[in-house]
Order: C-alpha cells, then structure tokens, then sequence
C-alpha cells in the first residue's frame, strides 16, 4: 500500500507516517509539505491514498484534494483532516472528492478506515 500526505506541518505530517506505518508496517508512505511536488509524486507514484491537513503550502486541505480529484490516471482514495469539529470544511471537502474526513491527530480507527479496502490496506 502506497499512502501519500499532503501536510503543511512537516511534524504532523511525521507523526501520521509513524502512525500509518506503525499500523501497516508493509505501507510505503511519501510526506510532501509543497503542493506541487505533492501533485507531482502523487502523479509518479500512484498511491491508493492521499491524506491532506488543513493546510497543504498556500492551499487549503479541500482545494487540494480537488486537485487530486482532477488529476488524470489517478485513483486515490483520498482523505480529509481537520483540528477541530468543522461541518463547513468537512462539506468542502467531501465536494472535494474526500470519501473520509477525519479529526486531527487521527486515532487508530480512523486510519482503519481511511486505509481500509485499498491494495491489500486493513479489511
């Protein structure tokens, strides 16, 4: 399982790879703080998933997953976060194309479910 997050805090963005990683050990995890080069690994890599924070660079969480979305050849599921209870943002995201929006910093179960049914990911 190949997972890529989008995060404008590098250190938040670590402690969700330990997290992913921790939970499937087999998952390769890519970390991208610039939403250009995120757009372009997402590109290269092809990840079954795509976390973004609220905040990817000068972007917000939602306009960058419809970036994603609107990519060619992609097929990520892709994923949500908020710092706090937001129905607003978790509207624009869902618009976004995010199948999941999930409250920061992510428990277990939550990434159970964002990881769920993609390339042999937790069932």
């Amino acid at each position: 399982m190949r997972v890529v997050i989008a995060e404008s805090s590098l250190p938040d963005g670590r402690k969700l790879a330990a997290e992913i990683e921790s939970l499937v050990p087999s998952a390769d995890v890519l970390l991208y703080a610039d939403p250009d080069a995120a757009l372009a690994g997402i590109v290269s890599h092809q990840p079954d998933v795509v976390v973004a924070g609220p905040r990817v660079g000068a972007l917000e969480g939602p306009d960058f997953l419809a970036r994603v979305r609107d990519l060619d050849g992609v097929d990520a599921k892709l994923v949500g976060g908020v710092d706090r209870p937001d129905p607003d943002m978790s509207v624009r995201y869902v618009d976004a194309g995010a199948a999941l929006v999930v409250l920061r910093p992510v428990n277990a179960l939550s990434l159970r479910a964002a990881l769920r049914q993609r390339a042999g990911g937790i069932t």
